[in-house]
């Protein structure tokens, strides 16, 4: 059996920060690797090489030119570039200028690219190349999300052998489809294309295929876990995420209290931490500068958004919300892009209330920690949220969170009305105007009663959920995998 503090671990993503970061994704991969060397294992990242991660990279060297890969009847190359995002992590790019020296990393202004089934099929068929080219045998494969699916069944149809396969979900409602006539490109045989397998509605499903085939399935917290074996959460896979609840295991995301820390924040204009909240005065009164609100707001609410600007995030109910929120007396700030339909109503909303909603349709990371600092409340009113972490960031700069009740906001918020205590901000349930517009109703009440504010606020300030635990978390369900893949092979 092998040794947990020696697990030889390989993490298969789109997505890692610093180097190509879209959303969540990244932060989670550019974070959770350092807390399993922490823990004594021996991990890789791989990744592909986007120009934006290129761009990067300029210390890594090339390890292996013209690696064949199949794809189809064809052959691509690819070469393999070895560096670190961190001290003791390598991390590995997977090169295909054809495919990935693009823009953006998932699509343009015109949608997402139409070949991306064919990307990421030619990415996870470059793993178990990759590792027979670098000689690195992994105990387990970790991929995440259904860019990285496919490698679950490569798995099973033998690649790899003692290799056991974890799939991450950290957001189900990408299936990552593929259409019958990209078939050969995936490069299995017909059993993996019945319906208990990789087939989705006349489709192929690459995250299915990570479900059916893992030895074992993680998502992003313990309530998601439990909502997508539910028809409204579970994407169609509801039936599959009940008949493997067996493996199915929800750990909840971590934090990089590095760089996500009121104390040190290089960001702010002033640092504080519990003990001195008068930094985050200062934050507020900069934040009211750089946004163009006026001075008077800095006594009133101030309630700040980072997010992608779609339905998911909430984004239509915070519109339909927009009129008796401002009635409230209280300013919005929000940072994000997304989808036309969103970007144009609230630069509506904007121009209707100047004096109040400030927007910034744009990906801005320190003025996002401006917003974390500056603000006194975020807002998260997401019709789901697998994990979310701004909210947890949040907490950690006394800026008290008002979200919907839902995955991982359900799991790390601590509403007053819940009995433990003042709690560190506010939830609601249902997924309407007239419950978000009740919940910031209750949170600008509290903030008249400062006592009971900056006792919520060192609450939050107070929670700890630094990666280390999660990766704890991770070790066991490795280990449950590796026990299942020696029972499989005995």
């Amino acid at each position: 059996m092998a040794n947990k503090k020696s697990l030889k671990i390989l993490v298969a993503a789109s997505e890692a920060a610093p180097l190509a970061s879209a959303g969540g994704l990244g932060d989670v991969i550019g974070s959770l690797p350092l807390a399993l060397r922490d823990l004594g294992c021996h991990v890789v990242i791989v990744l592909p090489a986007y120009r934006q991660a290129l761009d990067k990279a300029k210390d890594f060297r090339i390890t292996a030119r013209n690696l064949p890969v199949r794809m189809d009847h064809n052959y691509l190359k690819a070469d393999i570039l070895v560096g670190q995002i961190a001290p003791g992590v390598p991390t590995c790019l997977v090169r295909c200028d054809k495919l990935f020296d693009r823009d953006s990393l998932y699509g343009n202004k015109h949608g997402e690219y139409p070949d991306n089934p064919e990307r990421f099929i030619f990415f996870s068929r470059s793993i178990p190349a990759f590792c027979s080219a670098s000689g690195f045998a992994p105990d387990v494969i970790l991929a995440n999300d259904w860019q990285t699916g496919l490698i679950m069944p490569i798995l099973a149809e033998g690649a790899l052998p003692g290799t056991a396969g974890v799939f991450a979900i950290h957001n189900m409602g990408y299936l990552g489809l593929v259409p019958l006539e990209k078939k050969p490109f995936i490069g299995l045989p017909d059993k993996y294309y019945r319906m208990e397998g990789m087939e989705y509605y006349g489709k192929i499903s690459l995250l299915k295929a990570g479900i059916v085939y893992a030895q074992a399935v993680a998502t992003v917290s313990p309530t998601y876990a439990q909502e997508i074996r539910t028809p409204e959460f579970g994407s169609g896979l509801d039936g599959l995420m009940l008949s493997v609840k067996d493996r199915l295991f929800g750990i909840l995301n971590g934090v990089d209290y590095q760089v996500w820390n009121s104390a040190t924040d290089r960001h702010l204009a002033a640092n504080y931490s519990s003990q001195d909240l008068c930094g985050k005065y200062k934050c507020k009164r900069d934040l009211l500068q750089i946004m163009c609100l006026p001075d008077k707001m800095f006594k009133r609410p101030l309630v700040g958004m980072v997010t992608r600007l779609v339905k998911q995030k909430g984004c239509d109910i915070v519109a339909e919300a927009a009129q008796k929120l401002f009635a409230l007396d209280l300013s919005l700030i929000l940072l994000g892009t997304g989808d036309r339909i969103y970007q144009r109503l609230f630069s509506k909303l904007q121009a209707r209330y100047p004096n109040q909603f400030a927007l910034r349709l744009d990906f801005d990371p320190v003025l996002a920690h401006k917003i974390m600092a500056g603000s006194d409340m975020f807002l998260m009113p997401s019709l789901y949220e697998p994990c979310g972490l701004t909210q947890m960031y949040s907490l950690k700069y006394g800026t008290l969170p008002i979200v919907r009740a839902v995955g991982g906001l359900k799991d790390t918020v601590i509403d007053p009305l819940e009995g433990q205590g003042n709690g560190t901000g506010f939830k609601f349930e249902l997924y309407h105007e007239k419950d978000l517009v009740r919940a910031v109703q209750r949170a600008t009440t509290v903030f008249k009663d400062k006592k009971q504010w900056k006792s919520m606020m060192r609450n939050g300030m107070a929670q700890d959920f630094s990666w280390r635990r999660s990766a704890k978390e991770y070790l066991a369900v490795f280990e449950h995998a590796m026990q299942a893949r020696r029972d499989k092979t005995r």
